[in-house]
């Protein structure tokens, strides 16, 4: 998301209809407007009027969700950097350029930065790391933790009750 669709989510108030559409979203992001409307007990319209102003103001995208095996994608993994805390978010723009990486936080505690990667092999991932990641100015300690089976994914934060 980027800071303009930040600033605009962060103004818009989601009520408990908006929060009844998107658990539906969540579940099912192609479900018609008249099928939800239909659940909600609302009118179509209504529905398709709440969801475009979620979508525009950026509190949601819908996006089609790939399995990555079936791309090529067998190497799944975070690293955890630490870095000069004078370029950190130099450090993560370069970072998230980087056609392998999903998923770039700055955070606190013993990194900086963690990163989750997807790579074809263990080759490739080496490679990432060496070529790419470690040639970034003001990388300055990496630490990987390979992923040897994803056990629970819903791609998105949940929804409190």
């Amino acid at each position: 998301m980027g800071e303009n669709e930040a600033d605009m989510s962060k103004q818009y108030k989601v009520d408990e209809t908006d929060l009844a559409i998107l658990r539906i979203l969540q579940e099912d992001g192609r479900r018609s407007f008249a099928d939800m409307a239909a659940e909600l007990k609302l009118a179509p319209s209504t529905v398709q009027q709440r969801t475009n102003r979620l979508l525009e103001s950026g509190v949601i995208k819908i996006r089609g969700v790939t399995d990555n095996v079936v791309l090529g994608i067998n190497v799944a993994a975070t690293i955890a950097i630490k870095a000069d805390g004078t370029r950190l978010r130099k450090i993560a723009g370069e970072l998230g350029k980087f056609s392998e990486v999903s998923y770039v936080v700055i955070c606190t505690g013993p990194y900086d930065l963690l990163i989750e990667v997807g790579c074809r092999d263990n080759d490739h991932l080496l490679s990432l790391i060496s070529d790419k990641i470690a040639q970034v100015k003001g990388v300055r300690e990496m630490e990987t933790f390979v992923y040897l089976r994803i056990v629970k994914n819903t791609y998105q934060w949940g929804l409190t009750e």
